[in-house]
């Protein structure tokens, strides 16, 4: 064959493989899915990530027709799995399932992945408050009576978290900065340690959610507020710290993140059947059992939040003068 003939045979070919390459992105995503997907959870089994992640996945499993597996990769506060999926294949077959926990994280320690640039957001699945619970004998029956309080005595009440950097810690400095209180932090191993010390009357208040706090030995203390920013239905008699006369809110939330590099169809595809799965009656009765609320989003909505507590808790480690 002479080389002219060979130069025209390449260049047919390369006209017929970018022809083929205009429709492999739509291809790709009515193949989607293909073969199973994995859901990284960056916690132990048993939490809340955990468990809600693995309702989500038989949801799914059932709509996509593709197995939806759980992989649990705990370690480092969550950033080890996180930090898995951010450097795994874009291939819409690995995905992150998280909570506001990434945010606070990443603001507080070095962590192995760039939350702005390595990952792709699908996502918000739901939504949990937080609610404020002081000790027995404090004299406060609502949060403005707590507040008030607080600054007759600066510094003198305490607060209880699940150590340094935990979200309940970042929470409360956020509260006590709109409240223009100080508290002193008691840090314990875990959330039921602190609501041990809460019962036994050795720390003032601690900020935790009704799923922790139902069954513990703090379930019948005061309930002075939650901290979203509407009462919660499943318990419609506590006010908001907001509606109260403070101006704070703050709900956790839990998310599923890709890849950075995802196919934006396969992220849209993924995002529409997550949305169809949690707007579902069964989903949502899961999750206000567990004291959640079902809150979607689209992929843009969920980088917006994600990046903007990201910024928030910045702002708190440096005035606290911690993590590095």
């Amino acid at each position: 064959m002479q080389r002219r003939e060979i130069l025209k045979f390449s260049a047919a070919t390369i006209l017929a493989m970018a022809a083929v390459g205009s429709t492999s992105t739509e291809a790709f995503a009515q193949d989607w899915p293909s073969q199973t997907i994995t859901f990284v959870v960056p916690f132990s089994p048993g939490g809340s990530n955990d468990v809600i992640a693995r309702f989500l996945a038989q949801e799914l499993t059932e709509s996509l027709g593709q197995p939806v597996v759980i992989e649990n990769r705990a370690g480092g506060g969550g950033s080890i799995g996180a930090a898995h999926v951010a450097t795994s294949s874009p291939d819409g077959y690995t995905f992150l399932f998280t909570s506001a926990t990434i945010a606070t994280n990443a603001a507080f320690q070095s962590v192995p992945f760039d939350l702005s640039t390595d990952f792709a957001p699908v996502s918000r699945v739901g939504t949990s408050p937080y609610i404020i619970v002081s000790r027995d004998g404090l004299g406060a029956t609502d949060i403005m009576e707590f507040a008030d309080i607080a600054r007759a005595a600066p510094g003198e009440l305490s607060y209880g978290t699940a150590g340094v950097g935990d979200s309940a810690h970042f929470l409360t400095e956020l509260f006590s900065r709109a409240a223009g209180i100080q508290m002193e932090m008691i840090p314990y191993p875990g959330a039921a340690d602190a609501q041990v010390d809460l019962a036994a009357g050795r720390v003032d208040v601690v900020f935790t959610t009704i799923a922790t706090l139902a069954g513990s030995v703090a379930e019948n203390l005061p309930r002075l507020a939650f901290t979203s920013p509407a009462r919660v239905p499943s318990h419609p008699d506590i006010p908001t710290v907001q509606e109260s006369g403070i101006d704070f809110s703050f709900e956790h939330w839990w998310g599923v993140l890709a890849p950075a590099g995802t196919d934006p169809n396969t992220v849209n595809a993924m995002n529409a059947a997550i949305v169809d799965a949690i707007e579902a009656e069964r989903f949502g009765n899961f999750l206000s059992g567990i004291g959640g609320q079902v809150a979607p989003s689209s992929p843009e909505q969920l980088t917006d939040i994600l990046l903007a507590e990201y910024a928030q808790w910045q702002v708190i480690v440096e005035e606290l003068g911690i993590g590095n």
